[in-house]
């Protein structure tokens, strides 16, 4: 159902960018990057800090499993969700499709 709503989001106009933000509290090395790019069979941008920079990311917007919707128009977050960090349902992204599908269809 995800990837029907991943691509409605699409078709919108809409971008979805994914960031592996730590690994144990580490940064996360390329190998671990393209594993887990591998592992979920992800066809959405997928990136990581730059090597050497720490865990900027994490430390700046928080725990795993946040996802933000960004209007790119002024760049500013218009909504966060957090999702259980357990890996139990709703997570993140579930929650936000339908909010982002509204924005996107309210700004066409």
């Amino acid at each position: 159902m995800v990837g029907t709503q991943l691509q409605q989001v699409f078709d919108e106009g809409g971008l979805i960018v994914e960031i592996l933000a730590g690994n144990a509290g580490a940064p996360p090395t390329m190998s671990q990057l393209n594993a887990w790019i591998t592992t979920y069979n992800l066809r959405i941008t997928t990136v990581r800090d730059r090597m050497g920079t720490g865990t900027p990311t994490l430390n700046t917007y928080g725990i795993r499993e946040s996802t933000f919707i960004v209007d790119l128009s002024t760049m500013q977050i218009v909504v966060k969700i957090n999702g259980s960090v357990a890996g139990i349902e709703p997570n993140s992204i579930r929650t936000a499709i339908p909010m982002l599908l509204d924005l996107l269809r309210r700004d066409h």
